[in-house]
């Protein structure tokens, strides 16, 4: 511990789980068929249930599928390679050999060498494309800590048993018997869709092609993927490993569900105000959005158009609607979306749902919204997942260093994470993944930060893997350091301890990944010291963005004349551009408050020294008007200009005549901020910090920073925030304007911050009545035309004015 860290205590809870992975796989012609098999391999692996299968389209992956897989927040980024026994039924004759004469194989020869490798992996350059794309838009495990660029835990998933996902069927618990699962000929989007809901229990087929299915089928399987506690599934959706007889279709378990042996499924955060997704459409991208939203949130449904044909089957009717009424129970509600089909489309087919269910309630229609993708709550706070069953949200305290920026430092490791059931740590393939949230938790969220930068002392060499997820911290459980044979179980897992980051501390470490520093502006050093003076960043922003603002900024005096500056009196001009105010003129200039609340304020800022009481005096040898604190009174005080000796009498202060006047000063780094209107960002980090009141959640901010490569500045950023999970990169301007080259130069300066930051929202504030619209053409142009946003997009762009005024509006 160094000396400028304090000692302390933590609470942290720890949540053991199994991982969560997105494994990418190719989207085209076949799709139904790759997904089908991901999830096959899935529901071999310890909580195969929860891995997602996101398709792309030659080596892109769709926006929304991106934001969702950000939301989903995976350890692993996987891709899944086809075959050489895939890609030759698929495409025949793609993959050819040659002979030592280096002419191509055919027939026979040719045939003997497929035989060989025909379970041999196909890696394609758009499948690794893909999943850099979406590595990219996440924060799994990665680090530079070898110095030569990023470098990733595990990059594809296998057709071979592999340490970091065990073979569930192995596991002692496992259920073994029949179960509810995508039939093997059953292809096209239904079999993607019961493939999802159910899961896959034996390979799947590469000539499945869509079910035929009638009407009743339709009808029953339509039912039982809009969970219908009673519905009857088709038989062809019972597995059974060998001779079965009596099977209850309504009991049995699906595939998926027992890959969940000794897992529970828990929710984090609290069970309102979510929203729940009926998915609409045929296409693998509709298929990744409800699995992706199904796993990240919950409360999803998914359904093919084979399922409700020209007419909406009177059960789905009825399933949307109690659906839609149950969600309703808890304040939360039911949307419809779709990846494949367009608003009006949707808002058709919805109209011909609600008609299905006569016996709905018609004040109830607006209920269900129709939604697209892009505009869907990606910033939920309540999730979904799997964990360990009896040892989730287990608290553990723990002694930190605390260090001046707010960084908290575990001073001793965690315990090692045992698990407590004996059927799964007998399991020696099992890897499992820790999640700890820190209480309260504030620093910045997922975002890809680097794995060393998470760990307490940044070792060279990281025993485990780390990363920031969605809800605090995940490390992987084993060591991977040198691990002897015969070492207690318990000491092949990982110790670690870890670090929870201040805004400031973030911000240098997100820098650092792209060689660039951070450090206090001129006027970022200022407000420091002010906000140390004052005891903190929010009584700064209380008091140079609070109702005390109108008076401080009356110290600043518009004129060398008294009765020009102050025309009621209460205030005197020491020089064209320094006043000082009495308690009445501070009063006169603050609205809304009490005279009680104005004296507390006053007196707060009196305490820290950014206010001085004092008198205006005259020295009486070279006449000199001045301020002199109270502390440098007495019957005799010195000039500050001549240093003459002077007596405290009527001839120093003049008026009133019988009595001096009270007068309050602001301190001279007070003066120069408000000077270069550094005011402006603490009144957006007052009017963002009541927005996060009203919203209840968490609230950091770092103001005036600048960004620099060695030590040349490449740009300064008035503000940094981040309120429930969203992270802001504010621009701030006493005019409500910006013009020309120079103005585009900026906002492009604030576009690169942002990128470099992955910010959710870029923000122009000012105290002007409105920006203008030359202005607002002018930013929104900038941000299309800048290059270097990531995978995720443009941020969100936000105009805010009149920040000064009670009704500050967007």
């Amino acid at each position: 511990m160094t000396s400028n860290e304090t000692l302390s205590y933590a609470s942290v809870s720890i949540t053991p789980r199994p991982p969560r992975v997105v494994i990418v796989v190719e989207g085209g012609k076949h799709w139904s068929y790759w997904v089908r098999r991901a999830l096959y391999r899935a529901d071999k692996v310890w909580g195969g249930a929860g891995f997602a299968v996101v398709p792309h389209q030659g080596g892109q992956v769709n926006a929304v599928l991106l934001r969702a897989c950000e939301a989903y927040d995976p350890d692993f980024v996987v891709t899944y390679s086809p075959t050489v026994a895939d890609m030759e039924h698929f495409r025949p004759g793609l993959i050819s050999f040659s002979g030592d004469d280096g002419q191509p194989l055919e027939g026979v020869d040719r045939e003997r060498l497929l035989a060989m490798v025909r379970a041999d992996d196909v890696p394609s350059a758009e499948d690794e494309a893909a999943r850099k794309q979406v590595v990219a838009a996440c924060s799994s495990y990665r680090s530079r800590f070898t110095g030569d660029g990023w470098h990733e835990h595990v990059t594809s998933l296998r057709e071979e048993s592999s340490g970091h996902f065990a073979n569930v069927l192995d596991m002692p618990g496992t259920w073994q018997a029949s179960v509810l699962a995508c039939p093997t000929d059953w292809g096209g989007v239904v079999g993607a869709a019961v493939a999802s809901y159910a899961g896959v229990a034996a390979p799947p087929s590469r000539d499945a092609e869509e079910p035929e299915l009638d009407d009743g089928a339709r009808k029953a399987l339509a039912s039982w993927l809009l969970g219908q506690p009673d519905g009857l599934v088709p038989n062809e959706l019972v597995w059974h490993p060998g001779l079965a007889f009596g099977v209850d279709r309504r009991t049995t378990p699906t595939a998926h569900e027992r890959t969940k042996a000794h897992l529970v499924e828990i929710i984090t955060g609290l069970d309102f105000h979510r929203t729940g997704l009926l998915v609409v459409g045929d296409s693998a991208e509709d298929f990744a959005l409800s699995r992706l939203w199904q796993l990240t949130y919950g409360n999803t449904y998914w359904l093919p158009s084979m399922l409700d044909e020209d007419a909406v089957p009177w059960p789905i009717g009825y399933g949307v609607t109690r659906i839609a009424r149950d969600l309703a129970r808890r304040d939360n509600r039911l949307v419809i979306t779709s990846m494949s089909r367009l608003k009006d489309d949707l808002e058709l087919w919805r109209e011909r749902l609600l008609a299905a269910y006569p016996m709905r309630s018609p004040q109830n229609d607006d209920a269900i919204p129709v939604i697209l993708g892009p505009e869907l709550p990606w910033r939920q706070a309540t999730t979904v997942g799997l964990a360990v069953q009896d040892q989730w949200d287990s608290q553990v305290t723990v002694p930190v260093s605390v260090a001046e920026d707010g960084t908290s430092r575990m001073a001793a490791p965690l315990p090692a994470p045992v698990l407590v059931n004996g059927e799964l740590a007998a399991h020696a393939d099992l890897e499992w993944q820790v999640d700890v949230h820190w209480q309260p938790g504030h620093t910045v969220r997922r975002r890809g930060l680097d794995s060393r930068e998470i760990f307490a002392d940044q070792p060279p060499f990281m025993l485990t893997w780390a990363r920031s997820s969605r809800h605090g911290v995940t490390y992987g459980s084993r060591r991977y350091d040198v691990v002897l044979a015969g070492t207690r179980s318990e000491n092949t897992l990982a110790r670690v301890a870890l670090r929870h980051l201040s805004l400031a501390a973030w911000v240098r470490a997100k820098a650092a990944e792209h060689d660039l520093a951070v450090l206090p502006s001129e006027a970022g050093r200022r407000t420091s010291l002010l906000a140390n003076m004052l005891g903190g960043r929010r009584r700064y922003v209380n008091l140079f963005g609070g109702p005390l603002l109108p008076a401080l900024r009356a110290m600043l005096a518009t004129s060398a004349k008294t009765n020009e500056a102050y025309p009621d009196g209460e205030g005197v001009s020491l020089s064209s551009t320094e006043g000082v105010l009495t308690f009445a003129g501070i009063c006169a200039r603050v609205a809304d408050l009490e005279l009680a609340d104005v004296r507390e304020h006053a007196d707060a800022a009196l305490r820290a020294g950014v206010l001085r009481r004092g008198m205006v005096l005259r020295c009486a040898t070279c006449e000199q008007k001045q301020f002199q604190t109270v502390d440098k009174l007495g019957q005799h005080w010195s000039c500050v200009r001549c240093d003459a000796l002077n007596d405290l009498d009527r001839h120093a202060w003049k008026l009133p005549p019988d009595e001096p006047k009270w007068f309050y000063d602001l301190h001279p780094v007070g003066r120069h901020v408000l000077s270069e209107h550094g005011e402006v960002p603490a009144l957006l980090s007052a009017y963002l910090r009541k927005q996060h009141r009203e919203q209840r959640g968490m609230f950091d901010d770092l103001e005036e920073v600048a960004i620099l490569r060695g030590n040349q500045p490449q740009v300064e950023v008035d503000l940094v925030a981040y309120t429930d999970d969203v992270l802001t990169v504010a621009e701030c301007k006493t005019p409500g304007e910006l013009t020309g080259k120079k103005g585009k130069q900026e906002v492009l300066k604030k576009c690169r911050a942002a990128a470099w930051l992955r910010a959710d929202r870029l923000l122009f504030a000012t105290t002007a009545e409105e920006w203008t619209q030359a202005t607002r053409v002018l930013v929104e142009n900038a941000v299309a035309s800048f290059s270097d946003w990531g995978p995720l997009g443009t941020p969100q762009v936000e105009f805010v004015a009149r920040l000064a005024r009670a009704d500050t509006e967007i």
